[in-house]
């Protein structure tokens, strides 16, 4: 009888055994990770300094991008004016002036006599102030932003103009070192809030957003990229920290590449950073007769490249010279043609006559690039004066505003065919999307005008009454508003609206050893008045 109970109790726990397993196998088939890889909704913003506040020594932008709103978004009362340079306050008006604003660049004239706040942040042209607040940010989220590239950003000729009494003491105008500050605020950022997550490959990226959460891409865009010492070793330590996305220059000539030129401050800058390396033969940039930058990848730029293709970083060509942008497509085509993306630009062949003057916009030809190595082109949702794109249903009578950025973005989706999403730079110095009510000069006011202004105003029908109406893209939260209104004009933005899943493919192309060269034979440059 004992030897029977035995083998009856060795029978029910290999029953008991063989259903755990049976239960583990339909575990895993509802496991996260297989329920969350399948293509994922929402839209994409590649371009925002979200932890800008600690660019420039913590000496230019006021705000928090965390904390209670009444804290955070504070009015700055008291103490210096918090982006005043050393010049004075002209330097920054210089800067930030454009038609329809102060620009706002933290200088509050008035405080002498009694008015000592900046009462209307954040607006379209807040570009001292802080637009990424986590509250905003997590509006955006709740309306569909599903992915995001957060870019560590720094200037150091700039940071190096700004009062010493605005500085934070602790923090240096080196570019490295206010990256270092920026990136592990992001970590920690991501860490405390369970509603985003970094992502580190497009499958984790994927598996994110398919869980509803908010995935964030850690970059860097500095000028002194890994100035002195081991690039290599610098290279290793940032992907080892997180980052997937690197610029290879930015505003200035570097260690390795030449940079697109545009504002003047830009080429000034350059001549006198030449002057303090004591590099007299060749002050300022190598422009030749269009004032494009002759210098293109360093032989160490080109074995940046190659290492950041390697190990399946995401190359993005942002403020490169065309030459350089020319080298790096080389060795796009001996990676089998290698992704690249602009995570924020403006369509050269769509802008006013003075702004396609600038290198930095994008000419059609890149665009191509982009197509044909299956990149993806974030545009940017700037304040200015554009051309008319005939193809586009969206009369362009409101300057700066969404019946601009309509034009753009149907002339690179309808005619260039190119995958596209938003690019929205905030906390980038520039200004952003104006509004098409409310008054003054900044509703449709990108033309300087004011016979033209008043005239595009009484074209405008009746606003919804929202903060986009009135302040313009003033705020990360008020992003799907763009998006609200091209679809009220009538037009297809599933581009924009699945832009999430655009990039993670993108993404996923760099791991993509069979690739190969994609057709662009649909390419079409008509059509712009």
């Amino acid at each position: 009888m004992e030897k029977k109970w035995a083998w009856a109790f060795i029978a029910i726990v290999l029953v008991v055994c063989i259903n755990l397993v049976s239960l583990g196998h339909s575990s895993a088939a509802k496991d996260p990770v297989n329920e969350t890889s399948g293509p994922v909704k929402g839209f994409a913003d590649i371009h925002i300094h979200q932890m800008a506040e600690y660019a420039y020594a913590s000496g230019w932008y006021h705000g928090s991008h965390k904390g209670m709103e009444k804290q955070a978004m504070r009015a700055c009362d008291g103490g210096n004016d918090h982006a005043r340079t050393k010049a004075g306050a002209l330097i920054n008006e210089v800067l930030g002036k454009v038609p329809g604003t102060w620009g706002d660049t933290g200088w509050h004239p008035f405080r002498k006599y009694g008015c000592c706040t900046y009462e209307n942040w954040p607006n379209w042209d807040s570009i001292a102030h802080q637009q990424v607040w986590e509250g905003h940010l997590k509006q955006a989220y709740e309306s569909g932003l599903r992915l995001y590239i957060m870019s560590a950003v720094n200037f150091r000729p700039l940071c190096e103009l700004i009062l010493e009494q605005n500085k934070k003491n602790y923090m240096s105008c080196e570019d490295h070192a206010s990256v270092d500050l920026q990136l592990q605020a992001a970590i920690d950022f991501a860490d405390q809030r369970e509603w985003v997550q970094i992502a580190y490959t497009p499958d984790q990226a994927r598996t994110i957003i398919n869980s509803g959460k908010l995935a964030m891409i850690m970059a860097i865009e500095i000028s002194e990229l890994f100035p002195t010492g081991d690039w290599r070793q610098q290279l290793d330590h940032y992907y080892d920290l997180g980052v997937r996305s690197i610029q290879v220059a930015h505003q200035l000539d570097n260690r390795f590449a030449g940079a697109a030129p545009h504002h003047f401050i830009f080429k000034l800058f350059q001549a006198i950073d030449d002057l303090k390396n004591k590099n007299f033969k060749d002050i300022g940039f190598d422009l030749d007769d269009n004032l494009h930058n002759l210098k293109g990848l360093t032989d160490e730029g080109k074995e940046l490249v190659r290492a950041m293709m390697d190990t399946n970083m995401i190359v993005d060509i942002a403020h490169l010279s065309e030459k350089s942008v020319h080298d790096i497509y080389d060795i796009s085509k001996e990676y089998n043609y290698y992704p690249l993306i602009v995570s924020h630009g403006h369509l050269r062949s769509i802008m006013m006559e003075k702004k396609q003057k600038q290198e930095k916009t994008v000419p059609d030809w890149i665009v191509k690039v982009i197509r044909q190595t299956g990149g993806i082109f974030g545009i940017r949702t700037g304040a200015e004066q554009v051309k008319t794109y005939s193809y586009s249903a969206v009369p362009n009578d409101c300057d700066g505003s969404t019946k601009s950025f309509a034009q753009a973005y149907q002339y690179a989706t309808r005619g260039l065919k190119v995958d596209v999403a938003l690019a929205s730079d905030l906390n980038g110095f520039i200004q952003q999307l104006r509004p098409r009510f409310g008054g003054g000069l900044a509703a449709c006011g990108a033309s300087g005008n004011l016979g033209i202004i008043r005239k595009q105003q009484n074209l405008q029908s009746q606003g919804a009454g929202t903060e986009f109406d009135t302040k313009g893209f003033a705020h990360i939260g008020l992003i799907k508003d763009i998006i609200n209104d091209l679809k009220a004009f009538g037009i297809d933005t599933s581009a924009l609206e699945h832009s999430a899943e655009t990039m993670i493919k993108v993404w996923q192309r760099c791991y993509d050893q069979t690739r190969s060269a994609l057709p662009v034979d649909d390419f079409n440059t008509q059509g712009i008045e």
